[in-house]
């Protein structure tokens, strides 16, 4: 089944979509849809009558692919982050050439020249954030003038190009905004304005991490075979509950050296290794924390940490607050 979508911010995205299914939209904002254990769950938003949201949540059991037909033009651009339970392929095609990248997480960012079909796991549950803009209204929160783009970051370079697009396998998105609290706050009558603020902040972190030197391009587009072996490793290695493996030994057994290692690992998970298995560890201390079954020395314990004292002081410098603390709040 394929699915087609409008790449252009539209109030009438929706319906557009539920015509295709054979029914109506919720709203004109709304689309919920399900085929015995299939669903399909989008939520749009339209900020400043320039920037079109689209959240997604799907788990559909047969074939299934979104196609975002090119435009004519250049003039819109989208920034889409995807998170699946198993991998999903974007087809990035443009009158010359194409690209494909398969991977769990992903991070988009291509014009409105370009096609993209996206085909999406079989069974398993996808989510995504799409942000839809005009190239205008980007460079004029920028400041930018396009009568004098001299000297200009790559960004500003891609952005200007007739067909452009930046490509990572990385859960980037994870860091700055939570998924939970935008999916399941969809309905309430604040999360349009919590929308709003954390997509603008999607936007200046994206741009701040990609934009700062020609070197950020370098490596914006990693091989397939190397995609591969890193997500291997991370599925293999990455245990919150077990010690990592020192990093030479991470990188023998992806066929890597050690600087190509750590530099392709950043580039899709979007931190250092030592850094992204902490950040493992402290996510799922936050979630026990939350359930209110252990204690903090027992959290400490089961992670792996030696002493509640390091776990208290890796704790507070990620959540800006102790566990403990945060254990009698709850």
């Amino acid at each position: 089944m394929e699915i087609k979508l409008s790449l252009k911010p539209s109030k009438h995205w929706m319906e557009d979509v539920a015509r295709q299914f054979g029914t109506e939209a919720k709203s004109p904002t709304e689309f919920f849809y399900t085929e015995g254990n299939s669903f399909i769950k989008l939520n749009a938003t339209l900020f400043e009558r320039e920037v079109l949201v689209l959240l997604g949540e799907l788990c559909w059991f047969k074939p299934l692919n979104t196609l975002k037909e090119s435009l004519s033009t250049n003039d819109y651009w989208t920034l889409s982050f995807v998170q699946s339970e198993d991998a999903h392929t974007h087809y990035l095609l443009d009158t010359k050439s194409g690209q494909k990248t398969q991977t769990h997480k992903s991070t988009v960012l291509y014009s409105s020249r370009m096609s993209i079909d996206t085909h999406w796991p079989v069974g398993k549950r996808s989510r995504f954030v799409v942000i839809n803009f005009r190239r205008q209204w980007l460079f004029d929160k920028l400041g930018i003038n396009l009568s004098n783009l001299t000297g200009c970051s790559p960004l500003i370079s891609l952005l200007s190009s007739e067909v452009g697009v930046y490509l990572q396998g990385v859960s980037f998105f994870e860091q700055t905004v939570s998924l939970d609290k935008l999916f399941e706050g969809s309905s309430s009558f604040t999360w349009k304005l919590l929308a709003q603020a954390q997509c603008y902040k999607l936007i200046a972190d994206f741009i701040s991490q990609v934009g700062r030197n020609e070197s950020d391009l370098q490596f914006i587009r990693i091989n397939q075979s190397d995609l591969k072996q890193i997500e291997e490793i991370e599925s293999r290695y990455f245990m919150a509950s077990k010690p990592l493996p020192n990093l030479e030994f991470l990188a023998s057994e992806a066929n890597m050296s050690l600087s190509k290692f750590k530099k392709c690992f950043k580039q899709v998970y979007g931190m250092p290794p030592y850094e992204y298995h902490l950040n493992q560890k402290l996510e799922i201390a936050k979630n026990q924390l939350l359930q209110n079954k252990w204690t903090v020395s027992e959290i400490a314990s089961n992670l792996g940490y030696t002493s509640a004292a390091n776990f208290d002081k890796a704790f507070k410098k990620k959540f800006m607050v102790s566990p403990t603390k945060m254990l009698k709040e709850i």
